[in-house]
């Protein structure tokens, strides 16, 4: 088993893109795996996700067009060389490590979730992948050395990181990249309580999504919205804040763009010599 790092703490992982439904009883899928369904305990929708207990929840949520379309996108624009280490930030169960391995010369899978890192691992052995190792940690203190990988990829981790964290993790991630290495994220990118168009737009239609589906979906819009104010609910950033704060920690080349759903891809790369950063 390749589980590497052992640090306590929860999981912040993956949702769906829009056309893909994020209901538990939308997700059920008797007789795929076992893990997360058996173990599960009740708990408080008011409190963090204990992501141990939704294995069996991402791995079909991975499967849907929406990720693996997303999946694409991610690796497409990452442009990886056989000679490239990879990191994947809340690797999750593996929808990018796994697509990832066969055109890399490494991949660090990164998540901090014992459950999902045991199943990865278990995954990589199955399917005969030996260049792929599981990294359990956090994004804002990644256990690898300064320099250590060429590429970084993440999809949809960031959105349960507060600003504060999502701008830790990107200094984690500039020291880990090599000099001139890439970086490719796919996340939620607006604002849930945003004033932009586009920001009121998303807001609406996952509101009248809900509405749509009666009483249930009602009580669901309202704990998001008490999610939400409690601070317990995702946190997306828009396209202006990623772009502004990849530049302000250094990255080089950045691009950010949104797409159809209410997720984003940004771009950018480590700088191949020192810079000065913004303020400095």
């Amino acid at each position: 088993m390749h589980v590497i790092g052992p640090q306590n703490g929860q999981r912040r992982d993956h949702l769906t893109p829009e056309h893909c439904s994020s209901d538990r009883e939308h997700w059920s899928a008797p007789g795929r795996l076992a893990v997360g369904k058996a173990r599960r305990r009740p708990s408080s929708w008011l409190q963090a996700k204990d992501w141990d207990m939704h294995v069996t929840d991402l791995e079909y949520v991975a499967e849907s067009v929406g990720f693996r379309d997303l999946r694409e996108r991610v690796l497409g624009l990452a442009r990886l060389r056989a000679t490239d280490r990879v990191l994947d930030v809340g690797a999750g169960t593996g929808l990018l490590a796994l697509a990832a391995a066969p055109h890399a010369a490494s991949v660090h899978a990164l998540d901090v979730s014992p459950a999902m890192c045991s199943h990865l691992a278990g995954k990589f052995d199955r399917s005969g992948i030996s260049n792929a190792r599981v990294l359990l940690g956090n994004a804002t203190d990644i256990p690898l050395a300064d320099g250590a990988v060429d590429v970084v990829i993440s999809n949809y981790c960031f959105h349960h990181l507060g600003d504060g964290e999502k701008g830790r993790a990107l200094a984690q991630i500039m020291r880990v990249l090599r000099p001139g290495g890439r970086l490719v994220i796919a996340d939620m990118m607006f604002r849930i309580a945003g004033a932009s168009g586009r920001d009121l737009a998303l807001s609406a239609r996952f509101a009248r999504r809900m509405i749509r589906r009666g009483p249930a979906g009602v009580l669901r819009l309202l704990k998001n919205v008490i999610r939400v104010l409690s601070g317990c609910g995702d946190q997306p950033a828009d396209v202006d804040w990623w772009r502004e704060t990849l530049v302000r920690a250094g990255f080089v080349d950045v691009s950010v763009a949104s797409l159809a759903h209410e997720g984003g891809i940004a771009c950018a790369r480590k700088p191949a010599s020192p810079v000065r950063l913004p303020g400095e």
